[in-house]
């Protein structure tokens, strides 16, 4: 990563991203070396704001600005989230939020403040234009980035995309960040860790907490679940059903309120159906029809090679043309990218 200072930056103003994280300072303080005019922006979403984000700003001397999305994020991201486990799915609160909220109203906050571009602490990286993969194996977050709308992707930079995480806390050290051993954040922002049975509880009214049957793919009836929600495609510990074989489950079927169980090797499918389609390197949908490439289920899967069928204006057909992949999951992100790690579009999972 080039630290050296450019006179020249100082006409570029960028608003950085402030969560008050160690990846998020650390892009401030590089840009700051860098010569950019930068300011900070952190976004409030459903909990009180992390001061730390304010204190970096103020370590920097730069401004520091807070824009209150609680209502928005709760229409956008927290409802839907709600809404989606009542019908039997495993959301990516992520993906919606970076698309509806913190690449969308939050970028358009920064850019009326005066920024020419957002900058966040994404292990991600814009070439030629394009969403591409960052240079750390462990942290694919270009899968949550996936859904942000094409039109935006030019006002955004990621300084550290090209790095990995252990390379960072030690250029935070070096640079004097003061959160530089900071723990990362929980996976879900609004929920607590280890609340999520409760959240669900509460925002539904326990709709999430209808009972109903464990049952085999054959209909037979194994035992009781205690609502949907609380189960997850590929689960196995924590059924309270007994088996002389490893049972997993399979389907979280809303219709009939059943948990669907079977074997490992019946958690294996060679195809997937996508909706909710948004392009990045396309177009035109239609260029999606045919196409040979790869595709990631989850955030830490591998690269699925596939072939892509579009069915109708927002639906997808994807084909594993290699191997069946385990455990795909309605409600969660499938991206498609090119050899060189480049996205050319992706979808949620029907």
């Amino acid at each position: 990563m080039n630290v050296i200072y450019n006179k020249e930056n100082e006409k570029i103003t960028i608003a950085v991203a402030m969560s008050g994280g160690v990846d998020s300072s650390t892009t401030a303080y590089l840009l700051k070396k860098q010569g950019y005019n930068i300011f900070g922006v952190t976004m409030k979403t459903c909990k009180d704001e992390d001061a730390d984000a304010k204190k970096v700003c103020d370590d920097l001397g730069i401004p520091y600005y807070l824009l209150d999305a609680t209502d928005s994020f709760k229409d956008k991201v927290i409802d839907y989230f709600v809404d989606e486990y009542k019908n039997g799915k495993t959301p990516n609160p992520c993906m919606i939020c970076n698309r509806h909220i913190k690449f969308g109203e939050f970028l358009n906050f920064a850019l009326s403040k005066g920024a020419d571009f957002m900058a966040t602490g994404h292990y991600a990286q814009i070439k030629d234009g394009t969403l591409s993969v960052g240079n750390d194996p462990n942290k694919d977050q270009v899968y949550f980035l996936s859904q942000i709308k094409k039109e935006n992707l030019k006002y955004l930079v990621f300084p550290i995309g090209d790095m990995e995480k252990p390379k960072v806390r030690e250029l935070a050290k070096e640079l004097g960040v003061r959160v530089y051993a900071k723990k990362d954040s929980q996976e879900i922002c609004f929920v607590d860790d280890g609340k999520l049975k409760e959240f669900l509880s509460e925002r539904s009214n326990g709709a999430v907490n209808k009972p109903g049957n464990i049952v085999t793919t054959r209909g037979k009836i194994l035992g009781k679940h205690s609502g949907l929600a609380f189960y997850t495609i590929g689960q196995r510990k924590g059924l309270g059903i007994s088996s002389k074989d490893p049972i997993y489950v399979l389907k979280l079927d809303s219709t009939t309120n059943s948990v669907i169980v079977g074997s490992n090797e019946e958690l294996l499918q060679k195809e997937l159906l996508g909706d909710n389609l948004n392009l990045l390197t396309l177009d035109n949908l239609e260029d999606l029809n045919g196409i040979e490439c790869f595709a990631k289920t989850r955030s830490r899967d591998k690269m699925h090679p596939c072939k892509l069928e579009l069915l109708d204006s927002n639906t997808v057909k994807v084909v594993f043309t290699e191997e069946a992949v385990r455990a795909i999951t309605p409600g969660q992100g499938v991206v498609f990218y090119d050899k060189d790690g480049r996205v050319i579009a992706s979808a949620l999972i029907k």
